[in-house]
């Protein structure tokens, strides 16, 4: 977010000085300054609105024709407009008795739509992503939507999606927003390995915690889908278990999953 502000009436105070000294006493010290000078401009020009009505933006801001302001004031009415979520640019510059208010307003999103997305329906995905048809569209949202996409996908088991943005331009400031999703493969967990372990075989632990290795039941159970949240829970399940078991004092020291990017596999 830029802004840039000039404020070019105001008068610089002048701090003036004098010395009095009275035999027999204190130097006394008298100190004067004047007041800057306010400014007035007689008319408010907006410049570069497409969609937002030059009297809409007028209204946003406390500066009007005929009264006094200052350098806050302008500071003021530039906050007042980034606050609104409708521009991505503001500037505003006082020439000679005009005030000039120059804006870039965000362009307005028309339509969010995917493709090449199977496993995961339209309407999951836009539940995933901020961009909504009728909002101002951010590159920094937008951004922020392909990750949000890509989370989605890792939660079914696909951490290798891929996915591109196309921006299509309407016109009137108007704009569709398209995700191209390569779903990739279906992400498979290779190993689950237990370390430290010695009352309690790998494999007895194995079966305490809801994650699972690969198999051929995984395609229907779906219990190898690497979580971080469920390998979280499942640490809390070999807590459980251990304590159930006379072990109060267990602890997990690190639980990491390893994603293999030439297999697709985590260990």
């Amino acid at each position: 977010m830029k802004a840039a502000s000039k404020f070019m009436s105001a008068a610089s105070a002048v701090a003036l000085s004098a010395a009095l000294v009275v035999p027999g006493a204190l130097a006394v010290q008298f100190v004067a300054t004047s007041v800057a000078e306010a400014a007035v401009v007689s008319r408010v020009e907006v410049s570069g609105n497409q969609r937002v009505d030059a009297d809409t933006i007028r209204n946003y801001i406390t500066i009007k024709p005929g009264k006094a302001f200052s350098s806050s004031d302008i500071d003021d009415a530039v906050k007042a407009l980034f606050g609104t979520g409708l521009f991505s640019d503001v500037q505003i510059n006082q020439v000679g008795s005009t005030l000039v208010v120059k804006v870039s307003e965000y362009k307005v999103v028309n339509q969010v739509l995917f493709q090449g997305n199977k496993k995961l329906k339209d309407n999951a995905l836009q539940a995933a992503v901020q961009l909504k048809p009728r909002a101002t569209f951010s590159q920094q949202t937008l951004d922020s939507d392909v990750e949000a996409v890509k989370a989605a996908y890792r939660r079914i088991g696909r951490d290798d999606a891929a996915v591109t943005t196309q921006i299509m331009e309407l016109g009137d400031n108007r704009v569709n927003v398209v995700f191209n999703i390569n779903e990739g493969g279906r992400t498979q967990i290779a190993a689950i390995n237990f370390v430290g372990n010695s009352a309690y075989s790998s494999r007895r632990l194995s079966d305490v915690i809801n994650t699972k290795r690969s198999s051929w039941l995984s395609f229907v159970l779906r219990d190898d889908v690497y979580d971080e949240d469920k390998l979280r829970a499942d640490q809390e399940l070999l807590r459980r278990f251990y304590y159930n078991h006379g072990y109060a004092d267990f602890q997990v020291v690190s639980a990491v999953g390893e994603l293999d990017d030439t297999t697709n596999k985590f260990t």
